[in-house]
């Protein structure tokens, strides 16, 4: 990894790279214990093909993870980003399942942020996480993607998205 001279007048690229370097010691314990993270972080702005279905995006967070015997796992993720298209559109992140399970991204408890700059060119970025827990999972190999979604419009982004999961017994 190449590390990146920080710009001083820029604080919000310092403050992402502060919560980035948390969210990194935060998943040292995770990893250790079995689990996986991934992250863009840097990784510029991704965009989606379309808008209203959940999709891949160059750079997605994509972690494999054996899921133990109590079928239990924590996910958690998030990112930064914005949908400049108007007030109420939408750029969600969710997690897909594949291999032992299977489970598709929806619009249920994700990660979301929305417009707030009605349809100027320049929007606002937001950060959104969220954790959520499986249960029930049938133990074995399962990938866990991160995928996006956005509700309209072509002028949105997603920043340094990031997944963290844990096996729990």
């Amino acid at each position: 990894m190449t590390a990146r001279a920080l710009d001083p007048a820029d604080p919000r690229a310092l403050l992402r790279r502060i919560a980035a370097l948390e969210r990194r010691v935060a998943a040292m314990a995770v990893i250790l214990a079995g689990g996986a993270y991934a992250s863009d972080e840097g990784g510029g702005d991704r965009t989606l093909a379309s808008a209203g279905s959940f999709l891949d995006f160059t750079g997605q967070p994509i972690v494999t993870v054996v899921v133990p015997p109590s079928g239990r796992v924590r996910l958690s993720w998030g990112f930064n980003g914005y949908n400049g298209n108007s007030t109420t559109a939408t750029v969600r992140l969710d997690v897909a399942l594949s291999g032992a399970n299977t489970v598709t991204a929806n619009t249920t408890a994700n990660a979301v942020v929305t417009g707030d700059n009605g349809g100027a060119p320049v929007a606002a970025v937001r950060s959104a996480a969220r954790v959520k827990e499986f249960v029930n999972l049938s133990p074995g190999s399962t990938t866990f993607t991160v995928k996006g979604r956005v509700s309209s419009g072509t002028a949105h982004a997603i920043q340094d998205a990031w997944l963290l999961v844990e096996p729990l017994p």
